[in-house]
């Protein structure tokens, strides 16, 4: 971007959104972990992403477009290479030949060597509009408009290449031909441009069913020949590091998949012998394009200060609980992103290490060499740590360590599978950790659930129905839950392009924060049982899960039909 920190300084303080402190702060970090001082301020609330391009439109002279708002035509995009586009973070929106006119929006106005390129290729005058990163990337997303349509037809020619090509005796030399090369490609692309977090490859009687777990709900993608399905489970282990020629126990592997802009994403492989064969799932891996925090993943501002208070804390438990797929491990890397700074030591034992996190110690648990959750948590508290992640509580004896190191004067993260935050007391208890110390340690247990977003392209609002009403009464009773108000407009999405007619576009989590006072103590030393603690949180002010979503269905985050079904789980 061609503007000068200095500049780009005095536009955020004349904002009265940023302070001096704010921006110092934001620059060290910028310095530190390589992310830019604008992406840090936006991705930590402090400014809105619209209201900082608006600010910085009379900078540039130029006016600012939201893509999201414009109707793109593919032929138009696509007359600058897709590839140019996304390195030099341009879109195309609007050509206009008889006139001689394009619209061209870019994230820096300033970049005359683009302009000058554009107007070259097309012989037009070139208009550049300032746009947001949300808001290109967006726009780009058109590009694989024609894949989709395509989709199928790519791999229906590239099937019968393989069966064609297709040797039992040298199936690794088959598995990296072109035609299964743009099978694998192709899928591995059309995931990660539906925003998919899971592919999987499920092996039927007579056919290969590919699934996405997009937004949390499982999808039918296509249907494949029951014959390319070992030649592309072949591909996978390729692909992971996994031994091609072993069929009887389960994998895990991991790759780097590179897309069309440069830009590379994780895939997390594990491969499991099924009754009809290898189920493949690939778990992608995206880097965020800016710090997370907590203000993104759904945590409102009175959660937000009760987890800000108790992360100051040197010492103690803080846990993290919900199913597996609600978003722990995202909560506990925000978590880590405010607490990494050069003053501490972080040190993580993880199975597996889902992101690369700047400046932090992260080890793989990795059984064959020994390194286990307690082995590789009893080495880690000989590295002078600070602060202790542990992605997951599983056994009595990291539960054992996990408790001294936070008694020791180590802050100690970790996850946990419970239903809800009271519930983690007692399964730590069932795991073998003695209660006078538990109630000493435990600072904080947060529950979650990821729930879907209603696009906001094409929000509508309803009344409630009896029906509905007497379904939140009944969750309420049935979870004890004292809940103020019950929202009686609700809000659901029509569908539209932007969230492919489903009427969701993105997720976002519900939470329930339970701290652990003097009075929770008492109850814990003298074995209360769940509901008696759950009781006496409430009545402390805890909001449940439920509450919180029907908060958020309130203000039309989400559908009061997704709260009903995440609780419930």
């Amino acid at each position: 971007m061609h503007i000068t920190e200095e500049k780009l300084k005095s536009i955020f303080l004349e904002s009265g959104l940023v302070s001096e402190e704010d921006f110092l702060s934001a620059r060290e970090e910028s310095r530190r972990g390589g992310q830019s001082i604008s992406n840090i301020l936006i991705g930590s609330g402090k400014i809105p992403e619209d209201y900082f391009a608006e600010l910085l439109s009379p900078y540039y002279g130029a006016p600012v477009v939201n893509l999201k708002k414009e109707t793109i035509d593919v032929a138009v995009l696509e007359l600058i290479p897709e590839i140019y586009a996304k390195a030099k973070n341009i879109a195309l929106f609007a050509y206009d030949k008889e006139k001689e006119t394009a619209k061209l929006a870019m994230l820096d106005p300033f970049d005359y060597d683009t302009i000058e390129y554009v107007r070259a290729k097309l012989g037009v005058w070139v208009f550049p509009y300032l746009t947001t990163f949300t808001s290109l990337r967006y726009g780009l997303k058109y590009y694989k408009k024609k894949i989709g349509v395509e989709f199928n037809q790519i791999i229906s020619e590239n099937i019968e290449q393989s069966l064609a090509i297709a040797s039992e005796d040298n199936l690794s030399k088959t598995a990296t031909a072109v035609p299964i090369v743009t099978i694998l490609d192709n899928i591995i692309d059309r995931a990660i441009t539906l925003n998919t977090s899971d592919i999987h490859f499920e092996p039927l009687e007579n056919e290969l069913l590919v699934r996405f777990r997009i937004d949390g709900i499982m999808s039918e993608i296509l249907s494949l020949p029951k014959a390319i399905d070992p030649i592309l489970v072949a591909r996978v282990k390729i692909l992971g590091n996994l031994q091609i020629d072993e069929h009887r126990v389960p994998q895990d592997g991991r790759f780097r998949f590179e897309m069309d802009d440069g830009a590379n994403v994780d895939v997390r492989v594990n491969i499991m012998p099924v009754f009809h064969g290898e189920k493949v799932e690939m778990r992608i891996l995206k880097n965020s394009a800016r710090p997370l925090t907590l203000k993104d993943l759904g945590l409102s501002d009175e959660g937000n200060a009760i987890l800000q208070t108790e992360i100051k804390k040197p010492h103690g438990m803080i846990l993290v609980t919900g199913p597996t797929g609600h978003g722990k491990t995202t909560t506990l890397y925000a978590i880590l992103h405010i607490l990494n700074t050069p003053l501490v030591n972080i040190t993580t034992i993880e199975d597996p290490i889902e992101y690369e996190f700047s400046r932090v110690n992260q080890t793989q648990v990795n059984v064959k060499s020994g390194i286990t959750f307690a082995n590789g948590l009893r080495a880690l508290l000989r590295q002078n740590p600070d602060i202790i992640m542990i992605g997951e509580i599983r056994d009595n004896e990291t539960v054992e360590i996990a408790v001294h190191a936070a008694l020791t004067g180590h802050l100690v993260l970790s996850s946990l599978h419970t239903n809800d935050a009271p519930s983690a007391l007692p399964r730590l208890l069932d795991m073998g950790a003695p209660a006078f110390l538990l109630s000493s340690t435990v600072n904080l247990v947060i529950a979650q659930r990821l729930v879907r977003r209603i696009c906001t392209s094409c929000t509508e609002s309803y009344p409630a129905s009896p029906e509905i009403m007497r379904l939140i009464k009944a969750q309420m009773a049935l979870l004890g839950d004292v809940v103020e108000t019950i929202p009686t407009t609700l809000y659901r999405g029509k569908g539209c392009k932007v969230c492919g007619n489903s009427g969701f576009h993105g997720q976002i989590g519900i939470f329930e924060l339970f701290r652990i006072t003097e009075a929770v103590r008492e109850l814990i030393l003298r074995a209360a049982p769940v509901s008696e603690v759950r009781k006496k949180a409430i009545e402390e002010g805890m909001a449940t899960m439920f509450e919180d979503g029907l908060n958020k269905v309130e203000k039309g985050i989400t559908t009061i039909e997704e709260i009903l079904r995440v609780v419930s789980e």
